[in-house]
């Protein structure tokens, strides 16, 4: 998935993504542009319906759901910390 930059424009990559609800995912990206280098976040949420199911109110069997495993993970470390004075990069696995 791509994304344009919202600094230069250029075209930005996933770097990672957490689902932080069942509905909500937050997504990093990183900036291909190697004179911007700009990282930034978007969030994605609220799905809505653009068309009916063709079954339109039959139910899911339980089995059949997906599940959220993620949900139960912890966060990941955020790859730049700031601190008065420095900045620190880290790299994520």
């Amino acid at each position: 998935m791509a994304f344009p930059c919202p600094l230069c424009g250029a075209v930005s990559r996933v770097r990672t993504s957490r689902m932080l609800t069942a509905t909500a995912k937050e997504i990093y990206y990183n900036c291909s542009n190697d004179d911007c280098c700009h990282q930034y976040k978007t969030m994605e949420s609220e799905p809505r319906t653009v068309a009916q199911p063709i079954k339109g109110g039959a139910q899911i069997p339980p089995e059949r759901l997906r599940t959220l495993s993620s949900l139960a993970k912890p966060a990941p470390l955020p790859a730049l910390t700031v601190t008065p004075g420095r900045i620190q990069h880290k790299v994520l696995k």
